[in-house]
């Protein structure tokens, strides 16, 4: 859904076009952004992956950036529910002078119950196929306290294209060696875990 737009960038809504997600569920989210234009993606809630009694779902993103277009992605929390088994893979192609705000929040379970189980995994490559992030986090009832210890979110904050001074918002920061910021967090609540002040300034940059 357009909620706004200019001759150069546009606001648009995420609307699901039913409950989400259920076994069998197969998802893919396709998002080009041309030279020099801006877009900004907008999620109205979380998600929830639900018990799947066996079955499987996938989630799959796949980004790209042309030279000095600019993308901001606020996503809301994804939870993973008991029983739920997902995998999700995000591909992002980035141009040259490309900037990007991402925001994602992984939670397991609902109140008062255990996750399910999900392979999550970010690949970021420049113009040249060259990669700038590459991730993959697998969690499972099994496995989730060896990872994540004893924490049920997990909160991150990418930006790229951005110069942002070493002295500014330095907690749970980690500068990239191909350029780029990206702040980790871990926690058990999502508002007490989410790094609003990284977001909030990776958002305002990217979207001049």
């Amino acid at each position: 859904m357009l909620l706004s737009s200019t001759t150069t960038s546009a606001r648009v809504c995420l609307v699901p076009e039913g409950a989400l997600l259920l076994a069998d569920d197969e998802v893919e989210l396709v998002v080009e952004v041309g030279p020099g234009a801006g877009l900004e993606l907008v999620e109205p809630g979380g998600t929830v992956a639900y018990d799947m009694r066996g079955g499987t779902a996938r989630w799959d993103v796949d980004v790209t950036l042309g030279d000095h277009a600019r993308l901001v992605w606020g996503g809301e929390p994804f939870v993973l529910a008991a029983g739920a088994d997902v995998r999700r893979h995000t591909r992002v192609r980035v141009g040259t002078g490309a900037r990007l705000a991402l925001r994602e929040t992984l939670v397991r379970g609902r109140h008062g119950e255990p996750g399910g189980r999900m392979v999550q995994r970010l690949e970021v490559v420049d113009q040249d196929a060259s990669p700038l992030v590459v991730e993959e986090l697998a969690v499972d009832p099994s496995t989730a306290r060896g990872v994540l210890g004893l924490h049920r979110v997990v909160a991150s904050v990418l930006a790229l294209g951005l110069d942002l001074p070493a002295e500014v918002l330095t907690e749970d920061r980690y500068d990239l060696e191909a350029g780029g910021t990206w702040w980790r967090r871990l926690g058990d609540e999502v508002h007490r875990t989410v790094a609003q002040d990284a977001w909030s300034t990776a958002r305002e940059q990217v979207s001049r």
